[in-house]
C-alpha cells in the first residue's frame, strides 16, 4: 500500500492517506493544499472512534464543491466510476459553487491508526443509496443532491437516466 502520513492527533494516533487508490488520495493529487489543511485538523483531535466524519467550516473560501441542491428543472443522470459498483447522481448544466466547508472521513485501522478515507470541499454528505457504508439519510440527501456534471471521471457504459436506487 503506497500510504502518506498526513499528520497524527492529540493522542497519537497516525494519520495516513493511501495515495494510490482512496477516494482521499484521488482528491488530495488534485487538491494537494488540502493535506496541510486535514493536517492541522486532524493534530487538534483525540481521535478514538472507529469510524469518524470531520466537518469544518474554514471560514474562508477554500476551494469549489461539486456538490450542489438540485430541483425539478435540472437535467439529472446517473453513472458508476470506473471500478466501483455504486453509482453516482450527476446534474447536467451547472458549475462548481466557491465554498468553505471541508468534509473528512477517518476510518481506524487495526493497529489504531487512522487513514483518510475520503475528504472534499463542500458540505457534509451521506453516502449513496448504493454504496456498502449507506445509512437513513443516503436516499433523502441524494434525490435532491447532485456532482455537477464533468467532475468525477465515470464509465460512460453505465450512463443512465433512470435512478438505479
Amino acid at each position: 500500500m503506497y500510504t502518506y502520513v498526513v499528520g497524527r492527533s492529540q493522542n497519537g494516533s497516525d494519520v495516513y492517506t493511501n495515495i494510490i487508490t482512496s477516494a482521499a488520495g484521488r482528491y488530495f493529487n488534485r487538491s494537494p493544499y488540502l493535506i496541510r489543511i486535514v493536517k492541522d485538523i486532524v493534530e487538534s483531535l483525540n481521535l478514538s472512534e472507529p469510524t469518524i466524519m470531520i466537518t469544518r467550516d474554514m471560514g474562508r473560501n477554500i476551494g469549489n464543491t461539486n456538490i450542489v441542491a438540485t430541483g425539478e428543472k435540472d437535467t439529472i443522470y446517473y453513472a458508476r466510476p470506473p471500478k466501483r459498483s455504486n453509482s453516482l447522481r450527476f446534474v447536467k448544466n451547472r458549475s462548481l459553487a466557491p465554498s468553505s466547508e471541508l468534509a473528512v472521513i477517518l476510518r481506524r485501522d487495526a493497529d489504531g491508526n487512522y487513514e483518510v478515507a475520503n475528504v472534499w470541499i463542500g458540505p457534509p454528505c451521506p453516502p449513496f443509496p448504493d454504496a456498502d457504508d449507506a445509512n437513513q439519510e443516503s436516499e433523502a440527501y441524494w434525490r435532491t443532491h447532485a456532482l455537477v456534471a464533468g467532475s468525477e471521471t465515470i464509465d460512460l457504459q453505465t450512463v443512465t437516466g433512470v435512478c438505479p436506487y
